[in-house]
């Protein structure tokens, strides 16, 4: 069977289209969200068809489906549909709410609906083929228009020899946010797995947002590559890998010595110079001091936004959750600038000496 990856992203964002507004959007208001923020026609068409089919067999499991469609051409194997893989498999996740949503609009559901008014039983109903009245437009190169940030993140891990295997697990799930019209928002969780972590996932949240999927995933792909990537692989994954891209310190604490592994501050919503962050780093470094740490690889993040000098954001995470008191410890901080909307996030990891 083929691979689904390509079209995760792809699959949530025709799941958005299909769920948004208080009333089941007509095929016409979904094609048009699709394609409106640069999804290829033969991409969005898939997602139209397949995305109902999918969660048709989801919702009513009993009933033996077929395992294609006819087109006037010939016959269309699903299974050498990637995009209806990825439809399936992420029908198995899905929420009844949304379940319900989008099942009822596939012909499958209707004539399963009509049977069982008839008399039928769910266990005895065998499906004919659904049978399009034009052909399935010819599947385009690329990602036709919506990147899998999961698969930027693979090749992003590929390009600095890290092999994906053993222990070591990755994913980055995209979830799509409401926008203005003409804009659309993403929020890319990006996630590491790995025996020398303290928790089980290391997970990484960035956004994007843009006139198209291309350019909001894009966004939330950068970010993520300049600010979080690179301590990843040269405090984790890979040591040495990506040393040019990130600023090693030796960190004294309890219970016992790190390095710490820092990457690229990130300076947003502003074109003008910021301060760095490092007098607030090293704050918090100083807080730590009273926490207990194991001797395992952890994670510290720092995202502060302030507007006309009033701070909007604090968060400050350790090992990817909330931490009250790091958050306290940089409450009142000056802002990086006195006037208009500023944002500053700093990621790094804190490996155990001789570990790193």
């Amino acid at each position: 069977m083929i691979g689904s990856v390509g079209f995760d992203a792809a699959v949530e964002v025709g799941i958005a289209a299909f769920c948004a507004g208080e009333e089941p959007p007509r095929d016409e208001e979904v094609w048009e969200r699709l394609t409106g923020a640069g999804v290829e026609p033969w991409l969005a068409e898939r997602l139209l068809i397949f995305l109902p089919m999918a969660y048709t067999r989801r919702l009513l499991p009993d009933v033996s489906y077929p395992e294609g469609l006819v087109t006037p051409s010939g016959r269309v194997s699903l299974s050498a549909e990637p995009v209806f893989v990825a439809a399936s498999d992420r029908a198995q996740r899905a929420g009844r709410e949304e379940v319900g949503r989008i099942a009822m609009r596939s012909a499958e559901f209707n004539a399963i609906n009509n049977a069982l008014y008839a008399g039928s039983e769910l266990s005895d109903l065998m499906l004919g083929e659904t049978s399009l009245v034009k052909d399935l437009e010819p599947v385009g190169q690329g990602d036709g228009g919506v990147p899998s940030p999961r698969a930027a993140f693979e090749d992003f891990l590929r390009g600095h020899g890290v092999p994906l295997d053993g222990g070591t697990a990755v994913g980055a799930e995209l979830f799509v946010h409401p926008a203005p019209a003409g804009v659309v928002m993403a929020q890319v969780d990006f996630a590491v797995s790995h025996p020398a972590l303290a928790r089980p996932w290391l997970v990484e949240s960035f956004a994007g947002h843009g006139a198209t999927w291309r350019e909001a995933i894009g966004g939330a792909v950068s970010r993520f590559r300049l600010g979080a990537l690179h301590p990843i692989v040269d405090g984790l994954l890979r040591p040495g890998a990506a040393s040019g891209q990130v600023e090693r310190e030796r960190y004294e604490h309890p219970s016992g010595a790190f390095e710490l592994v820092l990457g690229a501050q990130l300076n947003l919503f502003t074109d003008r110079s910021v301060p760095s962050a490092e007098p607030l780093v090293d704050r918090l470094l100083e807080v730590l001091r009273a926490e207990p740490l194991t001797r395992k690889v952890h994670a510290l993040r720092l995202f502060i936004a302030h507007h006309d000098g009033r701070l909007q954001t604090n968060e400050v995470l350790l090992d990817s959750e909330r931490w009250p008191a790091g958050e306290a410890a940089v409450a009142g901080s000056p802002a990086p600038l006195p006037d208009g909307r500023v944002a500053v996030r700093v990621f790094g990891l804190l490996v155990p000496a001789g570990n790193a």
